[in-house]
């Protein structure tokens, strides 16, 4: 004797799941592409910046160079009696500014040197040497692995 089921009528909800499952995963792709075209931009983008601000530190240092032969010159000048003391003031002020824009320029390239090993993925804790705990999934895995339920935390309470 040979008993056999067949339903007749099944709604679609399977293939309805199935659908729906194979759209999550033509969307994460897409996803997936969004997020790694983000990240070449961005290095793209770091990349750029750290490449001005070494320019930039360049023609700073250049500024300050001539701010301070300036600043002699003046000197001199007003020793010989031909400036006169608000003169050298400027000349001194204008090597203020130089210094200060040249350390603002070494300030943008640490920071853009930052973002770009951020971008890349190198500014971790690993990567680093930082003298941190590192997060491993597998271990926190083999301490939740037998939770029935999920009340219990990974250090057992």
């Amino acid at each position: 004797m040979l008993n056999l089921s067949v339903p007749i009528y099944q709604g679609g909800a399977e293939y309805s799941a199935i659908r729906l499952n194979k759209e999550s995963l033509s969307q994460q792709r897409l996803n997936i592409d969004d997020v790694r075209d983000q990240t070449r931009a961005n290095v793209v983008q770091f990349w750029g910046q750290l490449q001005a601000a070494k320019a930039q530190i360049e023609a700073a240092q250049r500024q300050n160079d001539a701010a301070e032969r300036a600043l002699t010159g003046v000197r001199n000048e007003a020793l010989a009696g031909q400036r006169t003391t608000q003169d050298v003031l400027i000349a001194e002020q204008a090597l203020v500014n130089a210094r200060q824009s040249l350390i603002v320029a070494q300030h943008d390239k640490v920071v853009a040197s930052y973002s770009l090993l951020s971008a890349v993925g190198r500014l971790s804790a690993q990567t680093l040497g930082l003298p941190v705990p590192i997060y491993d999934p597998v271990v926190h895995y083999q301490q939740v692995r037998d939770s029935w339920i999920g009340l219990r935390i990974p250090s057992g309470e």
